[in-house]
């Protein structure tokens, strides 16, 4: 089991190093909003990942392989939430909303985990392809996944203090419209790449 273990940890590190919506969403939060907006998010990615996790433990997120068109009804909610978010990018902060983004950035970063049919697969197809069939399964599952979502939240803890790093240079007076135009269309072609690439 311990050299499934090692294998688990690479595959999951480097699945997590692969670009996706989570790392493009969080890199682009944090350089707008800070480190601060950043990690909070990390945090309700974690979150969702965690949900994730339990979903598949429990067999619900099998129905994402058994029933197509609830995979795709998935991916089409996931796409059409970054959607959304690009709109919120690009018309920028509203009256009385500046001091709430910090905690909403959390609840969409669970929102955006929930949302993603692809991260749901790592707890149905990569967790299960490196149990061991002849011990428990459930403690096995329990430890992978808590795995994963250790790595997962490493990366996105260092993407979010890396890009949180350009808040200053990219919020300056000036810049900040700009910045946030660049958002909301990178934010569009995320959205439209994920609905390219999750297609079955």
């Amino acid at each position: 089991m311990t050299s499934q273990i090692l294998e688990f940890t690479l595959a999951a590190f480097l699945m997590e190093l692969t670009p996706g919506p989570n790392m493009t969403w969080l890199a682009l939060l944090s350089a707008q909003h800070g480190r601060r907006t950043g990690l909070m998010a990390v945090g309700g990615i974690g979150l969702g990942l965690a949900l994730l996790a339990a979903a598949a433990a429990v067999g619900a997120t099998t129905l994402l392989t058994v029933y197509p068109l609830a995979f795709d009804a998935l991916r089409w909610a996931g796409a059409a939430f970054l959607f959304y978010l690009a709109f919120d990018a690009w018309v920028g902060e509203r009256p009385g909303t500046a001091g709430s983004e910090v905690s909403r950035s959390f609840w969409r970063g669970v929102i955006v985990n929930l949302l993603n049919p692809k991260a749901a697969l790592v707890f149905v197809v990569l967790v299960p392809s490196f149990l061991d069939a002849s011990q428990p399964l459930l403690p096995q599952t329990v430890l992978l996944s808590t795995i994963y979502v250790a790595i997962a939240t490493a990366v996105h803890t260092a993407i979010a203090v890396f890009a949180g790093s350009f808040q200053r240079l990219l919020m300056e007076p000036g810049r900040e419209i700009i910045a946030r135009r660049i958002c909301a269309g990178v934010l569009v072609v995320i959205a439209v790449w994920f609905l390219l690439t999750s297609a079955r």
